[in-house]
């Protein structure tokens, strides 16, 4: 049995520290990236219900089969990635080439296709099917590069850190957009459509534009492991801050997206205003850019632990505040989006932690492949998400033109408050479970 360790690429600049400005390039990706992810999530079933007039139990099946095939799709790109000798040259080359692929069927989704009462439900689910899957498919593509090319300007002691609250310093950013447009959405047959499809095309102007800067921006060498990637399955499952990590990205996104998927909904079938939606996700989004810096800091200063703890422990009060009734569901979502912020930086965070440990651990560093694990869990579980979001929109009797009855106004509040609730529980539940060693560690000054 040959024990040698692991060839590696002698590059004397393995650990040099990544400029501030390749950061910064590298992270305003997440800007575009953001724009449509929030898009698709925020309105994908909300379009299919009230422009297509498909059934939300339907939609939701739209919604999950995209982001299931999507997250499969990731850890069969991430290990073609982690065997490339050249990742670098290959994460540049698949945002490149991959961004105006996405851009494309991104926007070919908001046009309607054909007179308004042309198709039968079964073409427009065909339809949105094929879109929705043709989207995926090069989303993951992009997805798991511009993910991977992370855990490459994350080497030196606490540029997780840093790059982590970039990254999430421009997805609030695409957020803030998306909510300043979310009018085109929520009544998308205003002037003729042409807002929607406008709106559309500069969202996937935006994503090309800052994923090319982040390609751009990728360093041009970095040391990496040479050696045949064999041994990944153990790489991963001897890998237990990964397996932590990867828990605790499904408990929060099979839960935690149904607050904000459900605004539209909220706006239209509850407060009878669409501009509430607009000014519920701009809230959504303020309240998650303001404090960044704040948990930036305490990530710096304090135990990955502690941090988490803080984050859903602030997410369960936003929830709590936005149960309590309609007039104080604003400051709740405001609550919800700050604890949510520290919770989203903190899991890329650990996933650079996890990619140093299993290198520490066996002499291999695997990036694309746990990064793939990552979205693969974050997407399956999004997508089970939407799926239950339109289940219950069922159940309560949503349809298309018809006004709810009180009692399903209330169910609809509840069940946007209490699934997301669940999740922060079980999340909490995960972490003080957790080897405190695990989670420990805290991020070193870049």
């Amino acid at each position: 049995m040959d024990t040698a360790a692991p060839a590696r690429l002698e590059i004397p600049s393995d650990r040099s520290p990544v400029r501030r400005v390749q950061m910064l390039g590298y992270a305003s990706g997440n800007f575009g990236k953001n724009v449509l992810a929030s898009t698709m999530d925020f309105f994908l079933l909300f379009i299919l219900t009230e422009r297509w007039g498909i059934s939300p139990a339907a939609a939701g099946l739209v919604v999950m089969t995209g982001l299931v095939w999507d997250g499969v799709c990731d850890p069969l790109i991430g290990r073609l990635v982690d065997r490339s000798a050249d990742r670098l040259g290959a994460y540049r080359r698949m945002l490149f080439v991959g961004a105006p692929v996405v851009g494309i069927f991104f926007a070919i989704f908001f046009l309607r296709p054909g007179a308004p009462g042309s198709l039968g439900q079964h073409a427009i689910m065909v339809w949105a099917i094929t879109i929705v899957l043709l989207f995926r498919s090069a989303y993951s593509v992009c997805d798991v590069a511009h993910n991977a090319l992370m855990m490459q300007l994350t080497r030196t002691p606490g540029a997780a850190t840093t790059v982590s609250g970039l990254r999430y310093m421009f997805s609030c950013c695409g957020t803030l957009a998306v909510a300043y447009c979310a009018p085109a959405f929520v009544d998308p047959d205003r002037d003729g459509g042409h807002a929607l499809v406008v709106v559309a095309g500069l969202a996937a102007v935006a994503y090309v534009v800052t994923l090319w800067l982040s390609a751009a921006a990728a360093p041009r060498s970095m040391a990496v492991s040479t050696h045949a990637q064999n041994g990944s399955f153990a790489w991963i499952v001897g890998n237990r801050p990964l397996l932590m990590l990867l828990a605790l990205a499904l408990a929060q996104a099979l839960t935690l997206p149904v607050l904000a998927r459900s605004v539209a909904y909220i706006g239209k079938g509850v407060i009878h205003d669409a501009g509430w939606t607009g000014r519920a996700l701009a809230t959504l989004a303020l309240a998650q850019l303001v404090t960044l810096p704040g948990w930036v800091a305490l990530a710096r200063r304090r135990e990955r632990r502690v941090v988490l703890r803080f984050a859903l422990v602030a997410i369960a009060i936003g929830l709590g505040i936005f149960a309590a009734g309609p007039a104080t569901m604003i400051a709740g979502i405001a609550v919800f989006g700050a604890g949510n912020a520290g919770l989203q930086m903190m899991i890329w965070i650990l996933l650079a932690d996890a990619v140093d440990h299993g290198e520490r651990r066996t002499g291999v560093r695997l990036e694309g492949l746990p990064v793939a694990l990552l979205l693969l869990t974050l997407k399956v579980g999004g997508g089970l998400s939407g799926a239950l979001l339109g289940r219950g929109l069922s159940a309560i009797g949503w349809t298309v033109g018809r006004p709810l009855v009180q009692e399903s106004r209330d169910l609809l509040l509840t069940m946007a408050w209490s699934i997301p609730l669940v999740g922060a529980l079980a999340g909490l539940a995960i972490v003080l479970g957790s080897t405190p060693a695990r989670l420990n560690r805290p991020a070193a000054i870049a």
